[in-house]
């Protein structure tokens, strides 16, 4: 039994609290201009400020890769205390909103791929406006922008784009490997580097049974990123364990029918010798193999894979690998 009077001297101390991130951050739910009544879309944004540097983040710029991105920022929210904050931090956590409702790469009702419309068209289709007013909410006066993707409801990712100018913000979440960005036409992060921003683009995680771990992971290197970038009162605390890797190559399957692995997700995000067996496509009737997928680099780096059978179009994306560098 405790004595009262130790009762009372503990009673009567006071009570310490942490304020979070996610106690102070505003939401704001916008219509996208012409075309909420008609499709029931909206964009919530969430902000905190503070003054400058300014980030945004971003996740479910596809939709099929929601909500651990969003996971991902919400554990960051949670476990951050108010005071760190220097700056001022931008979110929209799920900026796809239809597509991630279809669990779809894009969104139905218009078929076009967010992550290459960019700067977007405020008279435009719905995916064009959404562009807009993603620009137009959060990537205009932008010091840091921090766009996450990841494997979503069919496979897992274990990398991060790196931009010149920028390396630090992908170095800072500490991924398995670290890839030079693609020059692509209307992207997100492409944008908003032109813009002046310091970008990155995350591809990790995705549903697998370490889905927590990966989302943890990512909130961890979210702290890193903005301790780097002078958002946060911290210094970033990691081992740097990433390692680069040079041009990647997708494997796909010159024909429809059932994707059998060989690997589990345990494998993404490390390494094969030539000739290792991946996974295999097999008759969905016969279960004959059609064909297989092998490491093709000495020694492989396993970016991107399918970690469970799965029914697979031809073309259809089902390894991520490169050579290391």
């Amino acid at each position: 039994m405790i004595p009262a009077s130790v009762t009372r001297l503990c009673s009567n101390r006071p009570v310490l609290t942490v304020s979070r991130l996610s106690e102070n951050i505003q939401w704001e739910r916008l219509e996208i201009p012409g075309l909420a009544a008609e499709c029931g879309a909206s964009l919530v944004v969430g902000s905190i400020n503070r003054g400058e540097p300014r980030t945004t983040i971003l996740a479910g710029v596809h939709g099929d890769e929601g909500p651990w991105g969003a996971w991902a920022i919400h554990k960051f929210l949670s476990s951050t205390d108010v005071d760190e904050l220097a700056g001022s931090i931008k979110i929209i956590p799920a900026a796809n909103p239809l597509a991630m409702e279809a669990d779809s790469r894009v969104a139905p009702l218009d078929s076009l791929d967010l992550n290459r419309v960019f700067p977007g068209d405020s008279s435009g289709s719905y995916t064009q406006r959404l562009a807009a007013m993603i620009k137009s909410q959060s990537l205009e006066d932008a010091d840091y922008v921090i766009d996450l993707h990841g494997g979503g409801s069919w496979c897992v990712n274990s990398f991060a784009f790196i931009f010149p100018g920028s390396e630090i913000l992908a170095e800072a979440f500490n991924p398995p490997f670290l890839l030079e960005s693609p020059m692509r036409e209307g992207t997100l992060t492409g944008y908003a580097s032109n813009l002046g921003s310091k970008v990155t683009s995350v591809e990790m995680g995705g549903r697998c049974v370490n889905e927590g771990v990966w989302a943890q992971r990512i909130a961890d290197g979210l702290k890193n990123a903005l301790g780097e970038a002078g958002v946060l009162n911290r210094v970033a605390s990691y081992e740097k364990e990433s390692i680069m890797v040079g041009p990647s190559r997708v494997l796909r399957p010159s024909r429809g029918g059932v994707f059998v692995p060989e690997l589990d997700e345990n494998s993404v995000g490390t390494t094969v010798n030539r000739g290792t067996l991946l996974g295999r496509l097999v008759d969905p009737a016969t279960m004959r193999t059609l064909e297989e997928f092998v490491a093709p680099f000495p020694e492989t780096a396993l970016l991107l894979l399918r970690p469970r059978v799965a029914v697979v179009e031809g073309g259809a994306m089902t390894y991520v690998v490169a050579p290391l560098s």
